[in-house]
């Protein structure tokens, strides 16, 4: 009797430790695997119901790492901007989970056979409608085509109405990278000014997403838009000019983010700027991106 006594005991003492091989509970270890609430209040942006707040990102191989869903979730929330135009989307379902989880967002992503490293749109839908559906400019498989563009990055284009009555064709892009790749980007500019030329001449057009370049190069692969300054104009070019401290892509660094908008949006522009996170949020390089958001800001027509 007294051995049962005491073998009771000794039951009752482990379960009340938890019962697992590390004496840790499931809700411990849940507690673990929770990332920490980010606070960005050193890194703050301006945004309003009345401007046309867009953000250009590269999130590097989305989802990263078992921290990135959640991490980009919630500076979308804190930040509050009505576009995003991603980059180096690897996921299709992460992607549509995201959405899911971000309440009152909607989301659209490249689709190209075979796609890697996709683009594509996040919006917030009290403020935004889109305009049709988005497309993929350049979409047919031509050795101009193939050699200007990545197979499965096509640029990706979206027209948007804000609330303010701003009406926007956005085009977001991730030209090819490295060293080398200089002949493939300059005729993708080619391209790609061609096409606004002569689709979208007498519209509003915001070009924004990772150039893969500098804008303010000698050799400039983007010389195709700077040549021509009364219909084009790079939003970016005071940070590409400015201290590197403030570029986008801290980590080689140079500024390959960028936001080309058309004449009909000179007036628009209120701000462009780089938003250093990394400066507030330690493991933002490591979890989510080696890229900084860049976001543009539009007032509506005066």
């Amino acid at each position: 009797m007294k051995k049962g006594i005491w073998l009771l005991m000794i039951l009752a003492v482990l379960f009340s430790c938890g019962g697992g091989d590390d004496g840790s509970t499931p809700d411990d270890d849940d507690d673990m695997d929770e990332p920490t609430p980010l606070s960005l209040e050193n890194c703050p942006v301006t945004v309003s119901s009345e401007s046309l707040d867009i953000i250009t990102w590269n999130i590097e191989q989305f989802p990263k790492s078992s921290f990135t869903a959640n991490m980009v979730e919630q500076i979308i929330k804190i930040y509050d901007v009505d576009v995003i135009a991603l980059q180096e989307i690897t996921s299709t379902s992460a992607f549509d989970a995201l959405v899911v989880e971000l309440e009152g967002w909607s989301g659209s992503v490249t689709q190209v056979n075979g796609s890697n490293l996709m683009v594509g749109y996040l919006y917030k839908e009290s403020e935004i409608a889109v305009e049709g559906t988005p497309m993929n400019l350049y979409e047919e498989a031509s050795s101009e085509n193939n050699n200007a563009f990545t197979a499965f990055r096509r640029p990706y284009l979206m027209k948007v109405n804000h609330t303010n009555g701003l009406s926007v064709n956005l085009i977001n892009i991730h030209l090819k990278c490295c060293d080398g790749s200089e002949d493939r980007r300059r005729a993708a500019s080619d391209l790609l000014k061609t096409y606004i030329d002569d689709n979208l001449s007498s519209e509003e057009v915001l070009m924004l997403g990772d150039y893969n370049d500098d804008i303010v190069d000698t050799d400039n692969v983007f010389q195709v838009f700077l040549d021509d300054p009364q219909n084009y104009k790079f939003t970016t070019l005071p940070i590409a000019e400015g201290p590197s401290s403030g570029w986008s892509f801290p980590s080689f660094p140079s500024n390959i983010d960028n936001v080309l908008i058309t004449d009909e949006l000179f007036d628009n522009e209120i701000s462009t700027e780089v938003i250093s996170i990394d400066n507030c949020v330690s493991t933002y390089s490591s979890t989510v991106s080696d890229h900084r958001p860049v976001l543009v800001r539009l007032r509506a027509d005066q």
